[in-house]
């Protein structure tokens, strides 16, 4: 599998950039670009701003899955439409099968205008939406609602409501860090709070739902 580095230059490459393009468009040092390029920096950062200079797919970027292009969304001139591609689980590697979701077949559409009004001016290419399942998070959001995730933040960002992987099941729900001890919390107070005591992934943290109306997380 490629590296970070390999696919970085791979894009520019395809773009026509050089090392000093990269740098200008993200405003940092040439030696900056080189040592990403090189894999000499150990926590990189700008991966979403990386990514929408080189007109590639920020999950493609960061894993080498995938499409290079950007996929889930498509925005149409004819109708300046923002179109989310919502498939299903079986045809996601992003989320897995069982536990809290649900992903759903179908396409919504946003007039573009009204997407980033309404959304705060979230990058769509760095959205995934998702249906959630059950009523472990009531009355946060209830089965059915529509979560927008922000699938660029993939380890703990603090506390909210984050989409993980644990145990080989998937879950929504908040998680809170106290010193070294992350504890999975239900808003429905029906369910019993619990502590992650193994390896877990995070597919991205929760950042608006949608029901009868829009509810920002965070």
């Amino acid at each position: 599998m490629s590296t970070l580095g390999e696919r970085i230059e791979r894009a520019m490459e395809s773009k026509g950039l050089k090392r000093k393009d990269l740098a200008e468009a993200l405003n940092i040092s040439k030696m900056a670009v080189g040592d990403l390029i090189n894999n000499k920096t150990k926590k990189p950062r700008y991966l979403v701003e990386i990514a929408d200079v080189l007109g590639v797919d920020v999950k493609w970027l960061q894993t080498g899955e995938g499409d290079i292009s950007k996929h889930n969304l498509t925005l149409t001139e004819e109708s300046d439409e923002i179109v989310f591609n919502m498939l299903n689980v079986q045809a996601s590697a992003s989320f897995g099968v069982n536990g809290d979701i649900v992903q759903i077949v179908r396409q919504i559409k946003y007039n573009a205008t009204q997407y980033y009004d309404f959304y705060r001016g979230m990058n769509p290419d760095n959205v995934e939406i998702i249906s959630v399942k059950g009523d472990s998070m009531a009355p946060t959001f209830c089965h059915g609602d529509l979560l927008f995730v922000d699938i660029t933040i993939q380890e703990y960002d603090g506390d909210g409501i984050y989409v993980f992987t644990y145990d080989n099941y998937i879950f929504v729900k908040r998680i809170q860090k106290t010193g070294n001890t992350f504890t999975v919390l239900s808003d429905n107070k029906r369910y019993k709070d619990w502590e992650i005591k193994s390896e877990y992934h995070i597919h991205g943290k929760v950042k608006v739902h949608q029901s009868q109306q829009l509810n920002f997380i965070g």
